[in-house]
């Protein structure tokens, strides 16, 4: 468990506001570092913020409802106005212990469909957030830019986590929109462990894929079950692909990662929850406040990746060197 407290007071002015961010992670990883930065950056000046982390890519399924049952004693303890949940699983197993709790609400980077979990759990507590969606569709088509007219071949691996059945469903779901339309080819796997992602990277050229992209894949685990640190995963990935490398996530691109993508910021989704935090200490929240879908997404890549392939990249593209 990590203490972070943030008492960002003026003179002796009192708190507007306790509040408790409830991570389905864990602080070193980027994701979280990256909304965290920009809840930090936007939140009101007058509040107290304090954290728990679930720690839920490390640790197996199995000691998920432990952990929420930990994160819940935090919150008795803690006694805050607003709770801040972070990712899927934060939402999902801490919703039904803190739905008639007298507080409010604000999930981010949710992946899943809030509705149905919202309409099962209706109590006292008033709830809004943050939706994230994969920016599946803008990918393939500036893919489709930078290779041309030629035959395409996606491969998009993810690991096995729950946030990444999620947003497979939801890329299968767009991508039975737009086959015919931008002449793509995709193939999506789900992986468990090390041995089966090394294994389709690769066979992706062999089998005639172009282009890889990295998902999510940090639930990795080796041959013995332990955990398989994220940055090892990334880095092998980067050594061994005979294809260039995009993502979703802005943290999988950079040097020795992938070349770059449209991508999600978990900076923007921390900005916009804060936003809607601040709106809850300023307004209260009698009335509903609506949910929102994170900001689009940038095209962003590594020039020392992009060097490497001899891909030409578009103006509009921000390098991140």
């Amino acid at each position: 468990m990590r203490w972070l407290l943030l008492c960002l007071v003026f003179s002796s002015q009192a708190f507007a506001a306790k509040v408790l961010l409830i991570e389905s992670y864990h602080s070193e990883y980027p994701w979280d570092q990256s909304y965290i930065q920009g809840l930090t950056a936007a939140l009101t000046n007058t509040i107290e913020l304090d954290t728990f982390q679930m720690d839920t890519k490390r640790i197996p399924e199995s000691s998920y409802a432990g952990k929420a049952i930990q994160a819940y004693a935090k919150y008795k303890s803690f006694k805050p106005d607003i709770v801040i949940l972070g990712d899927d699983n934060a939402l999902s197993y801490m919703l039904p212990m803190l739905f008639d709790e007298p507080i409010s609400i604000v999930f981010l980077g949710i992946n899943s469909n809030p509705r149905k979990l919202l309409s099962k759990y209706r109590g006292q507590a008033k709830v809004t957030g943050v939706l994230e969606r994969p920016l599946f569709t803008k990918s393939l088509v500036e893919l489709r830019k930078l290779f041309g007219t030629q035959d395409l071949k996606v491969k998009i691996l993810f690991d096995s986590g729950i946030t990444s059945h999620i947003s497979k469903n939801y890329i299968k779901k767009q991508y039975a929109l737009i086959r015919d339309n931008l002449g793509i080819e995709v193939d999506m796997k789900t992986i468990t462990t090390q041995q089966a992602w090394q294994r389709e990277v690769l066979d992706a050229k062999r089998d005639s894929f172009k282009v890889i992209i990295v998902g999510l894949y940090q639930t990795l685990v080796d041959e013995r079950g332990n955990s398989v640190p994220a940055e090892q995963i990334i880095r092998w990935t980067n050594q061994h692909s005979e294809l260039p490398l995009f993502a979703f996530w802005d943290f999988a691109v950079g040097k020795k990662k992938a070349v770059g993508g449209v991508v999600l910021s978990g900076y923007s989704q921390g900005e916009q929850a804060a936003r809607l935090v601040n709106k809850i200490i300023s307004r209260g929240h009698n009335q509903p406040i609506l949910m929102v879908t994170g900001t689009k997404g940038k095209a962003i890549y590594s020039e020392t990746e992009r060097a490497r392939w001899n891909i030409e990249i578009p103006p509009h593209w921000q390098s991140i060197d």
